[in-house]
């Protein structure tokens, strides 16, 4: 019969090394949760999702309010009143959940949107939230 030694760890170096990963999962939570936040919040999101909550054909599918789901993907860039939004956001209501994709200019502190979609995802319909009405 083969016999396994399990090695263990010493109290202090274990103690270290719990802390170190602690401090590293902090960090790294930390900071997703500050970028993600600040998308969420930020102007252009913000705007948009009170757009998509007027809009009639995603109000009746997902229902008001709306809220972000916490993944963007994408970015946001600004700078001296200018910047450019390229963004996929999970939104949810009442009745159902989807995707707003967003991409938008800003010029002289505006944003103006190129491009402001809601997918529904119970049916894969695209409400285009830009079209005339």
């Amino acid at each position: 019969m083969v016999r396994v030694r399990r090695q263990s760890c010493t109290p202090l170096p274990c103690l270290i090394s719990a802390i170190i990963f602690v401090v590293v999962g902090v960090c790294v939570g930390g900071a997703f949760f500050t970028v993600t936040g600040l998308i969420r919040n930020s102007d252009v999101v913000q705007k948009a999702l009170a757009r998509a909550e007027r809009d009639p054909q995603v109000a009746a599918a997902l229902g008001t309010p709306l809220e972000i789901g916490w993944l963007p993907m994408d970015s946001i860039e600004t700078s001296n009143g200018g910047g450019n939004a390229d963004l996929t956001l999970p939104i949810s209501g009442p009745r159902g959940s989807g995707e707003m994709s967003i991409e938008a200019v800003r010029r002289e502190g505006v944003w103006r949107y190129r491009r402001l979609v809601v997918t529904i995802r119970d049916t894969g319909q695209r409400v285009d939230v830009l079209r005339e009405q």
